[in-house]
């Protein structure tokens, strides 16, 4: 064994005690240097002002008599002083009286010095007056030879250093003997017995009497020596201990232990590593890293374990092969280290099949809807990004369909929202079957769903047939009856379309696009679908201004409700409907077909309708209490399909009835066809409950829905609407004509009353008469006017009317 004492501590001691003195020498003598230049200056800074006050008088004598001899004189005797390196004499108008200068040859390296040195000692001058007096005679300057200065310096303080190096080096010297004699010898003698001794550990340390070792740290060192080297025995038993106890650990430890080398070859396992992979331990230690790994997973795991640094741990996942061929995911985290000049890597192995099963599981939860199973906003969001940069890099286009559910807020509100969620479901699962091939489909959140239509080759008009017939795939699959538990509900859905090729800014545009079309689908009617088109960003930022100007005229109550007659085939007043007018003060008139359904997907139809319902009973209380309105005349009132299936409607219309003490007989509550598709038996209900108050039910805008025929002989209905839209095309369109036909057949074989919207010519009313209906509302009659002009041009008409024949 090679004691670090054997080095030439001697050697090293004497090269810092003299590196430590010349460096101590070197510090003084700049200190001294430092002081000395201080001097220096001040020592020719006195000399030169002396030397021009003892001058001054003579000088004042030559420039006051222009004495050009005597001046020269002056200046020539003050060049022959030493340090002064040249003198000038000048007159008060600056003109030289005499001068002179001495031209030494000096080196430029004094002169460096002499201008970092001594730059404030180069040039002193004074001015000359006559005899004391005020009156400037002229002026004398001397110029001091700095370089002969410093030189000088240089050369007095190279002498004092050497001198000083001389004194440090002879006393450094001297302190390595003395070290050598009291330290380095004994210790040399003391290595020499511990290395006589290193070969049997069990023999004490002979005791060191010397005089070198008595009452010192050197007899300290060696009795410390000796009592290391007893315990030294004990402490090689105690490792021996720790060993076998290290070799119980790793046997019983629960993840599993493998020790190779560098090349893969395993030398160590424990019980749990012969569990894990299934062969015994002997096999195991004549094995390979590589016989343990599947396939797939070798050469990554190998490239990282060359790659890993020295005692630095490293964490990887990868896959391990039991010896009946199952594949176990498998944790490993791994260490390489030096052991006796050879490179070992210590292995621990876990099994982490549970723990990737629950991350699958959290995968799932983060990337799936948990009610319908279909990937959510985050896993569409991701797949349409990837999709754009493979379109980008194939240069082929793809689609989004963005859709939801037409009036799906009013099965929530009406039926419950476990009822919305079950038919969330079932829509879902026809949304799976849709989904074959590239396409996927995913839940954005509520009643929004997205299909991704990836990688479409062909020109734009084959890719645009073929993304319209996947589309009306979609709606052909809403055209039958969503049966959740025990209702049958009718829906539709509305589809916005946007293609891309990948160089759209990001995801987010192109949902946006697709939002975009879907309002457009919206305003064409529902049940339909729309491509985007670059201008209907400007319909949507329309919409979103007047979303912001419809919530501000329900905070500021903008709204008028205007009533238009409806009479008989004799002209006689029936009634009125009350309908809602919106005047906004920046955009002016805005009509009911605009707002209403606007109304409706912003939640604000509920207030907007109770509104209504609130100020037409007012209304007809007012008319009531003056005696214009008759006994048999009704009032319509137009209900929204959420408003209808709210679950306090009814709770509002009686506290409305009770409120302003009104007849029930005198309203008439108008609702749409298309409401009783949504869920007939609930509708029915609800309507029954509205006739045992005595109220009118009507069906509003009838012959625009559809399936709905059949129903109406089971519902408590008094009166159909025929819609204006096949009125108006009445005497031109034999398809109107039939449709009208049929239903004013339909009403009178069920006895209901039928009543047609939107007559507005004398042609019209004579067809219509002719055709069996004799109830009318249109401009023909009369336009929806405000209650005051109503009340003067209707009501007051016919109270006057009745005065006149009474």
């Amino acid at each position: 064994m090679r004691s670090a004492l054997t080095k030439p501590l001697f050697l090293k001691q004497a090269l810092y005690t003299l590196l430590f003195a010349v460096g101590l020498s070197l510090v003084a003598s700049l200190i001294k240097f430092y002081t000395d230049i201080i001097e220096v200056r001040s020592e020719v800074d006195k000399e030169f002002t002396q030397l021009l006050e003892l001058i001054e008088k003579p000088a004042e004598q030559a420039a006051f008599r222009f004495d050009t001899v005597f001046a020269n004189q002056l200046v020539n005797g003050l060049t022959k002083k030493t340090l002064v390196y040249r003198a000038e004499l000048a007159s008060e108008d600056g003109s030289l009286l005499g001068v002179a200068r001495r031209d030494d040859f000096k080196s430029r390296f004094y002169k460096i010095l002499a201008d970092f040195l001594l730059p404030d000692v180069a040039h002193y001058s004074i001015p000359l007056t006559y005899e004391g007096s005020a009156l400037f005679v002229g002026k004398l300057s001397i110029w001091v030879d700095q370089e002969l200065v410093v030189q000088n310096f240089i050369s007095e303080s190279l002498d004092g250093l050497f001198l000083s190096l001389l004194k440090d080096i002879f006393l450094a010297s001297l302190i390595s003997l003395v070290f050598f004699v009291i330290v380095t010898r004994p210790l040399k003698k003391l290595t020499t017995i511990l290395l006589a001794h290193s070969e049997d550990l069990s023999q004490p340390l002979p005791k060191l009497d010397d005089t070198e070792f008595v009452n010192n740290e050197l007899g300290a060192l060696s009795d410390a020596f000796s009592e290391i080297w007893w315990k030294l025995e004990s402490t090689l038993k105690a490792l021996e201990r720790s060993d076998a106890h290290s070799k119980a650990i790793i046997s019983q430890a629960g993840d599993a232990i493998f020790l190779s080398d560098m090349e893969g070859q395993i030398s160590l396992v424990n019980k749990a590593a012969v569990k894990m992979v299934g062969v015994d331990e002997y096999q195991l230690t004549h094995s390979h890293l590589r016989s343990l790994h599947a396939e797939d997973s070798w050469t990554k795991f190998y490239q990282d374990l060359v790659k890993q640094p020295l005692d630095t741990p490293l964490t990887i996942e990868t896959q391990y092969r039991h010896s009946s061929g199952v594949i176990t995911p498998t944790e490993i985290r791994l260490i390489k280290y030096v052991l006796q000049d050879s490179i070992e890597v210590l292995i621990l192995a876990r099994d982490i099949s549970a723990r990737k099963e629950a991350e699958d599981k959290i995968n799932h939860l983060a990337y799936f809807d948990s009610l319908t199973h279909l990937p959510n906003r985050h896993w569409i969001m991701e797949t349409l990004e990837s999709s754009m940069a493979i379109s980008r890099e194939r240069k082929v286009k793809g689609a989004v369909l963005f859709l939801d559910l037409d009036r799906f807020k009013n099965i929530n509100d009406s039926l419950g929202h476990d009822v919305g969620d079950q038919l969330l479901q079932v829509v879902a699962n026809d949304f799976k079957v849709l989904a074959e091939g590239d396409i996927c489909v995913a839940r954005l959140g509520g009643d929004e769903f997205v299909f991704l239509f990836p990688f479409l080759e062909g020109d734009l008009e084959l890719i645009t047939e073929k993304v319209s017939n996947f589309a009306q795939q979609i709606i052909q699959s809403f055209s039958r009856a969503k049966f959740v538990g025990a209702h049958e509900m009718h829906i539709s859905v509305s589809i916005g379309i946007t293609l891309f090729d990948g160089f759209e800014d990001n995801v987010g545009v192109l949902l946006k696009q697709a939002d975009t079309a879907l309002y457009k689908a919206k305003d064409a009617g529902r049940n339909t679908y729309r491509f985007y088109k670059a201008e209907m960003q400007v319909l949507t930022d329309d919409r979103l201004k007047l979303e912001k100007a419809l919530h501000r005229a329900m905070t500021h109550n903008e709204f008028e409700l205007y009533y238009q007659p409806q009479n008989n085939v004799k002209g006689e007043l029936l009634g009125a409907e009350a309908l809602i007018r919106w005047h906004d003060g920046d955009n002016g008139f805005i009509p009911p077909a605009q707002f209403i359904p606007l109304a409706e997907e912003i939640g604000l139809i509920i207030e907007l309708g109770e509104w209504v319902m609130e100020n037409a009973f007012y209304q007809l209380s007012q008319w009531l209490k003056r005696d214009l309105w008759k006994p048999e005349w009704t009032l319509s009132i137009n209900v929204s399909p959420i408003q209808f299936q709210h679950p306090e409607f009814l709770i509002i219309l009686e506290k409305l009835l009770l409120k302003y003490n009104i007849p029930a007989s005198l309203i008439d509550i108008e609702i749409t066809e298309n409401m009783l598709l949504t869920d007939l038996q609930a509708s029915r209900l609800k309507m029954e409950h509205i006739r045992s108050l005595g109220m009118k039910l009507s069906i509003d805008d009838f012959g625009t829905g559809y399936s709905s025929l059949q129903y109406l002989k089971t519902l408590p209905i008094e009166r159909l609407k025929i819609d204006q839209s096949f009125v108006r095309d009445l005497l031109v369109d034999s398809g109107d004509a039939a449709i009208v036909g049929a239903v004013i057949a339909m009403s009178g074989a069920l006895d209901i009353e039928v009543l047609a919207e939107g007559v507005e010519t004398q042609e019209h009313l004579l067809r219509l008469e002719d055709m069996g209906c004799l109830n009318y509302q249109g401009y023909l009659f009369g336009r929806p006017v405000s209650a005051t002009q109503f009340t003067f041009n209707h009501l007051l008409a016919v109270s006057f009317q009745n005065d006149s024949i009474t």
